[in-house]
């Protein structure tokens, strides 16, 4: 394990702006890939250009390329029509580290002076339709849940960075609440939809999200397609297994 004086976690910007007006978007891996997946989705419809990243050596050493150019693992994009700043990492962060990350977020939307934070991740429950919830860093947050009609986890458990960035900025004046897409399996693009949708309707985008609700179905069609094929084998074993077929171990 990497001793505490070791860990590095920088946010370097590209240029240097006042984002005093600005609300930040992060989207970590997190339940369903909803964070990256939304976040991801979002600046590609909205053409955020790119602003920084974030640097660490913690990271593992496995870089994206893209147009014959590295990419860094968590990525920093701008919006100034909107006044948004969005971060978009594709490493899962290691749980040990995840509190020096949270810290260094924090610390620099205080230092920037953002004046919201709004975390995108998913969330297992045991309703059938999907919902987005929201969990609040403080009360001045909570005035976000009824304006925009967002269900309040009143009670519960959370876990991971974005939870953690919510503990940094409790005791803080920023506006700072996490928003949680139900999710029924492990990349849910559907999930991701009805986050769009409820961005949609907090900062008026009018983003279409068919092409998310569309690969939604695909991969709905495949884990179908898996499971009817599944299906048919347990019963051709079962059946050979009656049979007294020989068995065959490699």
């Amino acid at each position: 394990m990497m001793d505490d004086e070791f860990i590095k976690v920088e946010i370097r910007e590209l240029e240097k702006r006042d984002l005093s007006k600005y609300t930040l978007i992060e989207g970590f891996p997190g339940i369903g890939l909803t964070g990256t997946i939304a976040a991801k989705f979002l600046i590609e419809k909205l053409n955020f250009r790119r602003f920084g990243y974030i640097y660490s050596n913690i990271f593992i050493p496995i870089i994206r390329v893209r147009e014959s150019k590295p990419l860094h693992p968590s990525r920093i994009f701008i919006n100034d029509k909107y006044k948004l700043v969005v971060i978009l990492s594709e490493q899962i962060i290691p749980n040990r580290y995840m509190d020096d990350f949270a810290r260094a977020i924090a610390e620099w939307v205080q230092k920037k002076k953002i004046k919201r934070v709004i975390s995108l991740s998913g969330i297992r429950t045991e309703e059938e339709e999907y919902a987005v919830y929201g969990i609040a860093a403080n009360d001045k947050s909570k005035k976000l849940f009824p304006k925009y009609g967002i269900k309040e986890v009143e009670e519960g458990v959370t876990s991971g960075i974005t939870a953690l960035i919510l503990l940094e900025l409790k005791y803080t004046n920023i506006e700072a609440i996490s928003l949680l897409a139900t999710v029924k399996m492990t990349t849910d693009y559907k999930a991701a939809a009805e986050i769009i949708k409820k961005l949609n309707q907090m900062f008026e985008f009018n983003i279409d999200v068919k092409p998310l609700e569309e690969e939604a179905k695909k991969v709905e069609a495949e884990i179908t397609q898996y499971l009817k094929r599944l299906k048919a084998l347990q019963k051709h074993t079962q059946e050979l297994e009656e049979q007294g077929a020989p068995r065959y171990y490699a």
